[in-house]
């Protein structure tokens, strides 16, 4: 498991379909996704997306389309 190194930036792009969800505001997911991203800050991009995929409730796909791009810069 690859982690990051000091000084090193990580570039999460996503669709709306990984945070919102219907029955809440857009903030809520928001929210959900930056705590997540704070959490586990020190993973590789790899098991940095799998991870936010399963903690958003999004591995098995979702209501909406879902695209995500993880890049440690």
């Amino acid at each position: 498991m690859a982690s990051a190194a000091p000084g090193s930036n990580t570039l999460v792009l996503y669709t709306d379909g990984l945070i919102e969800r219907r029955d809440e505001d857009i903030d809520a997911g928001l929210q959900r996704l930056i705590d997540i991203l704070a959490a586990h800050s020190r993973l590789g991009p790899d098991h940095l997306a799998d991870t936010l995929l399963s903690r958003l409730g999004a591995s098995g796909g979702g209501d909406d389309d879902i695209a995500l791009i993880v890049v440690r810069l």
